[in-house]
């Protein structure tokens, strides 16, 4: 299973988005990194799973991601 890093614009985002993953069977966690995430506030949203799946499950509840990256 591989980790990903979802980048967001905000941490009200990021925390609604970890909440939902989190009801939804995913792993996942926020942490602020800025040199990660240049949008916004710099906050993050490291899952892992099945980017497919996690950017639906996003996508279904209305949370806007800017980008998303492969750990590494």
């Amino acid at each position: 299973m591989k980790e990903y890093y979802f980048l967001l614009s905000s941490i009200t985002s990021a925390m609604k988005g970890e909440e939902i993953l989190g009801k939804n069977g995913f792993r996942a966690s926020v942490f602020r990194d800025t040199k990660i995430n240049p949008y916004g506030c710099g906050y993050v949203i490291k899952v892992f799973g099945e980017k497919e799946k996690i950017s639906a499950v996003l996508k279904k509840y209305g949370i806007r991601v800017n980008e998303i990256r492969e750990s590494r």
